[in-house]
């Protein structure tokens, strides 16, 4: 009795059919994930650079006000005396991590100053592909991320 084994031509068909219908999934959940990771590194890393100027104004009372420069590719945060042009290579500016994440709304007079962890309140607001986040700061200096989702909004 001679059996041949093997698949036929249709349940092979199928079975890559469905591989590149659950890689497609998959490459389209990877991607969703990764926007959402840059968003949330990038706001992380504003709250920790507002974070450091609050303690350098504090320890030095000094006065820290924030500027959003933007370039033509790029933007970042400048925290310096003097006025500066597009984003400098200095100590007290943030520039981001991924280019697709952009600032959409800045308080303009948002600044640390020396006394007490004293702060002009105000907030930077953070978007991408994948949403959008607040970085607030309140009067006594406190800074804390929230996110606008749908109909809930941040205070």
């Amino acid at each position: 009795m001679n059996k041949e084994q093997g698949y036929t031509l249709t349940e092979t068909l199928l079975a890559v059919a469905l591989l590149v219908i659950l890689g497609a999934t998959g490459s389209y959940g990877w991607q969703a994930w990764q926007q959402q990771q840059r968003l949330l590194q990038s706001v992380y890393q504003v709250r920790d650079f507002l974070l450091w100027l609050r303690a350098d104004a504090n320890a030095y009372r000094r006065s820290r006000t924030l500027r959003l420069q933007q370039t033509a590719s790029a933007w970042c945060l400048v925290a310096t005396f003097r006025e500066v042009e597009g984003c400098p290579a200095d100590v007290f500016v943030l520039r981001p991590g991924w280019p697709e994440v952009a600032v959409t709304d800045i308080t303009p007079t948002l600044g640390f100053y020396g006394l007490r962890n004293t702060a002009w309140p105000g907030h930077i607001q953070l978007q991408s592909p994948a949403g959008s986040w607040s970085v607030i700061v309140s009067g006594w200096g406190r800074v804390r991320i929230c996110e606008k989702a749908g109909d809930k909004t941040c205070p």
